[in-house]
């Protein structure tokens, strides 16, 4: 039975748009190159200890509504364990523990109240989270402008150094994986307001309590196949087939072809350029935008104790190279005192040998959490990830390009593509449902 739409790549777009195209109807063939799902987002067993390991770890958010849709649909958003308000504590060297605990208000109020109880912030600095709260409910002038980055607006609305260093920087790193000075001010203001001034439910932190592929991959390729769809892994695409400006299909690495009109194309950008016409390619100023995107890269740090260094599920690092930690064996409920560490917008360290960050690492986390200088590291894992998401510097947000190409029949999908969000679970879901509704019509 011929196929009626062909999406390339089984990673958190590709599989949105499948599935939202197979709940309306259509027969979908959805190729993945590598031996498995889940793209940058996905989880593994490490084959030393035998844990389950995500390649990075991803927190999600109650303001994550597409995500939430799409979890529901294949049945697995009970995989993913949403606090009941927003609660984040945050370690300085020397082990001092502080946290910032939200109260069930009306928004802002919530968040407001949560900042002027903590202990994180000096009366000083709770002031200035005040501040800038009534530019973001729009009270107060001072919006972020175009070209502008995060460090310079928050300088300009009055926010101290040492605020944006142990507070805002963590954010802003945690949600776009970029250094404060270089990404855009305009879209992390958007991810401030979605996130911490809409309600308190979309404040809220999820984590899924199992392996990151566990919450959706095999969940959606049954859903898609449950409608006479196809997924296959292993599956090369070398390049699009393109003439006379539509898209019919692809062709395979081994040859084959597969024609399917139209094609979405769910690759990241910098590995879509290889599938056009070189021709093409040169002569269609819409690609150009999206091959000028740069990498922010993500190091992922995980280390494994004999004993167990902290009670604490997560934490923000304050004052430290690192910038989260999470305890996956209290997250994931095993024995095995696995601690994994993040170091997003890494662009300074991903260069260094494995057994220097892994030095870093273990001396901060020391001067953090007086445990390990009493307990013996067993196993270690460093994961680099050089093209984990798309650098959101203020040049990129006019690169990102929209779901529907010039090429007739060929759509993308991508959190890399203008969401208008950073690229985070939320942009790739909303970028797989915006494709599939640009094939709808």
């Amino acid at each position: 039975m011929p196929h009626d739409v062909l999406i390339i790549g089984g990673g958190f777009a590709g599989l949105t748009a499948g599935i939202a195209l197979a709940e309306s109807g259509k027969r979908v063939c959805l190729l993945e190159q590598k031996p498995y799902l889940g793209g940058r987002a996905r989880s593994f067993r490490d084959p030393t200890t035998g844990s389950v390991v995500d390649n990075g770890q991803h927190l999600f958010m109650g303001c994550y509504h597409s995500t939430i849709r799409f979890l529901e649909t294949i049945g697995t958003l009970d995989r993913i364990h949403f606090q009941s308000r927003l609660a984040v504590p945050f370690l300085d060297r020397g082990g001092r523990l502080t946290l910032l605990d939200c109260p069930d208000l009306p928004s802002p109020w919530h968040l407001l109240v949560g900042v002027l109880r903590s202990r994180s912030f000096s009366w000083k600095q709770k002031l200035e989270v005040l501040k800038l709260g009534r530019v973001l409910r729009g009270a107060g002038p001072g919006s972020a402008t175009v070209g502008e980055s995060v460090a310079a607006w928050l300088s300009r609305q009055g926010q101290s150094e040492g605020l944006q260093r142990n507070f805002w920087d963590l954010l802003c790193i945690a949600a776009m994986n970029e250094d404060p000075r270089r990404a855009s001010a305009q879209l992390f203001e958007r991810v401030l307001k979605l996130a911490l001034f809409s309600s308190p439910a979309d404040s809220r932190l999820g984590i899924a309590r199992g392996g990151l592929s566990e919450c959706y991959t095999d969940a959606s390729a049954a859903f898609i196949e449950s409608r006479d769809g196809l997924v296959q892994t292993g599956r090369n695409v070398k390049q699009l087939l393109i003439a006379e400006g539509v898209c019919r299909g692809v062709e395979l690495a081994s040859g084959e072809r597969i024609e399917g009109f139209p094609v979405i194309s769910a690759v990241p950008w910098h590995q879509l350029a290889a599938l056009i016409p070189k021709d093409l390619l040169r002569a269609e100023p819409f690609f150009a935008g999206a091959l000028a995107l740069r990498p922010g890269p993500i190091i992922s740090i995980n280390l494994w104790f004999d004993a167990p260094i902290t009670d604490l599920e997560f934490a923000g690092l304050r004052g430290s190279t690192i910038q989260w930690l999470f305890d996956k064996s209290r997250i994931l409920g095993a024995d095995d005192h696995c601690i994994s560490l993040v170091l997003s917008g890494a662009h300074e360290h991903v260069g260094r040998e494995k057994e220097q960050l892994l030095a870093v690492a273990l001396r901060e986390l020391g001067e953090m959490l007086p445990a390990v200088q009493e307990a013996s590291l067993v196993h270690s894992l460093v994961i680099k990830e050089r093209f984990a998401t798309f650098s959101p510097s203020p040049e990129a947000e006019p690169l990102r390009p929209p779901a529907r190409t010039p090429i007739r029949g060929l759509f993308l999908a991508g959190d890399w593509t203008a969401t208008g969000l950073p690229a985070t679970i939320e942009g790739a879901v909303q970028s797989g449902y915006t494709a599939a509704g640009e094939v709808l019509n």
